[in-house]
Order: C-alpha cells, then sequence, then structure tokens
C-alpha cells in the first residue's frame, strides 16, 4: 500500500507525462488542463492542488527533461574541460529531435512570466554548469578562486539567450551550437589556468571563423559589422 507521499509523487508524474504526450501529439502546449487531467488519469483539480498552475507544470516538464539529459551527458567520453561542449552539442542533438515540442515547453515555462518564474539560483540548469565548474576547478583547468557560482550564471544565462532566440526563430540548431561555444569558450578562458588557457585560444580562434564564415553567407550585415 503506497503511502500519501508515495502516492502523491505518482500522480504528479503522472500530470507531467500527461503534459509531455499531449505536446508531442499537438506539437505546442495549448491543451487544455481538462485534457491533461483526463490523460493523467486524474480529477479536474488535481494538476492545479499539487503544482498550482499550467506554467509550473511546464517546469517540471524542464526539470524531468534535465534529469533525462544528464543521464545521456553521463554516457559521453569527455574530461573537465571538454564536457562544457559536449553538454552544448548533445542539447542541440535533443533539440533537434523534437524541436516543436521543446520549443513548446520553453514558450509555456518562460514566455509568460509571472509568479511560476524560476530564479536562476535556484533552478537546476544553474546547478548543473555550477557543477561542470567545480569540476573544471578540482581538475586544475580553472584557477582554484574562481568562483564557481558567478561562472555558472554568466554561462547558464548565455545559454539560456541563444535557446530563446532559437525557440523564437532568430537563429537555428548550428548558429545556437556555434554561440554558444564560442560564448563559453571565451567565459572559461578568463576563468582558466595556463594548462586551461592553452587549450581553450586554440579553440576560439576556431569557433572564431565558423561564425563569421556562417554570418558572410546566412548574415552578410552581421558579417560587416563583425569584421569591422
Amino acid at each position: 500500500m503506497p503511502t500519501r507521499e508515495e502516492a502523491k509523487a505518482a500522480r504528479r508524474e503522472a500530470i507531467v507525462d500527461a503534459a509531455m504526450r499531449l505536446m508531442y501529439a499537438r506539437g505546442d502546449s495549448g491543451f487544455s488542463m481538462r485534457a491533461l487531467a483526463d490523460t493523467a488519469g486524474v480529477s479536474i483539480a488535481t494538476p492545479y492542488n499539487l503544482f498550482g498552475s499550467k506554467q509550473a507544470i511546464m517546469l517540471a516538464v524542464l526539470d524531468t527533461g534535465m534529469a533525462h539529459y544528464e543521464q545521456r551527458l553521463g554516457k559521453l567520453e569527455a574530461d573537465e574541460l571538454e564536457i562544457f561542449f559536449g553538454a552544448v552539442s548533445l542539447a542541440t542533438e535533443l533539440y533537434a529531435e523534437a524541436p516543436k515540442f521543446h520549443q513548446a515547453v520553453l514558450f509555456s515555462a518562460y514566455g509568460d512570466g509571472g509568479r511560476d518564474y524560476r530564479a536562476v539560483f535556484g533552478d537546476p540548469r544553474f546547478l548543473f554548469w555550477k557543477m561542470l565548474v567545480e569540476r573544471a576547478r578540482q581538475a586544475q583547468w580553472l584557477e582554484p578562486d574562481i568562483d564557481a557560482s558567478a561562472l555558472a550564471l554568466a554561462l547558464s544565462q548565455q545559454f539560456f539567450i541563444c535557446i530563446l532566440e532559437w525557440a523564437y526563430g532568430e537563429i537555428d540548431l548550428e548558429e545556437l551550437e556555434y554561440r554558444v561555444h564560442y560564448t563559453f569558450a571565451l567565459l572559461l578562458n578568463g576563468a582558466a589556468t595556463a594548462s586551461g588557457s592553452a587549450r581553450l585560444t586554440p579553440r576560439i580562434k576556431v569557433l572564431q571563423k565558423q561564425l563569421t564564415d556562417r554570418w558572410s553567407v546566412s548574415d552578410p550585415r552581421r558579417s560587416a559589422v563583425a569584421s569591422r
């Protein structure tokens, strides 16, 4: 016989799973809370009682996706410095597998603001980048006096900005990957030890060329500005 908390957790999981299935089927998050409750097999009041709002459910969907993402990332063969770039590439691969689903989640979770909007320091995505920074610092790729929270915040914010640009159709996934790799390389290089910088500096030059070459084809105006 499940305890009250176990039953509550099972209902929460069913609601999040139902939201994901509805979005995959529809390609957007325009389903009603009635449809969500019916799909999850719960009463119409249950999603409100357990989450409070649809936006909070979308944040829970993001958190579930983050857990699956970290599982896949754990299978990558990369050291404590390379993992930053592998993490970005893996994210773009996942977005490419179901772009409409991920865009729908992002719009629902972050597009409306409101009281459920997640503060970055309480966000699992920020904590994920902080963990990677701490590991890179321990491996002596980053200086020991670098504040892990400050650097993780800068990394997570830059990634989030580019993700939103992609969600709104301003850039494609290839440019998202190039831009985040380039920004990450610059930020990490500013915090790197000599050995870390020796690896990051050549990468910065390659990424810079990738971006400017891409802009010369896809956005000549931006290329002209960048070349000044």
